[in-house]
């Protein structure tokens, strides 16, 4: 069964389309991305700081892109961190 997309905004980047959500788990800033289209797929999960800016959802995407993330596929959630010179691999 889908995951629930309420919640979700949309957004266009490289003209593909994902959907993204701001969390909080135990007071960690987290950003959710998924593609918009597959059911599924492998989602991004970003630890973001607690001052968070548009830039920063286009900028996971991208560094999530780059460095093997598959949205149209299954698989464990890719996980990054951002830090002060940006993103980063998360650790376990």
């Amino acid at each position: 069964m889908p995951t629930p997309k309420k919640g979700y905004k949309a957004i266009n980047h490289h003209d593909t389309q994902y959907r993204w959500i701001m969390r909080n788990n135990r007071g960690v800033s987290e950003l959710w991305v998924e593609a918009s289209a597959p059911v599924n797929g492998q989602v991004l999960i970003a630890e973001l700081p607690r001052i968070v800016s548009w830039d920063m959802v286009t900028a996971a995407i991208d560094f999530a892109n780059a460095n093997g993330w598959k949205p149209n596929e299954v698989g464990q959630p890719f996980r990054c961190k951002h830090q002060r010179r940006g993103f980063q691999m998360a650790d376990g």
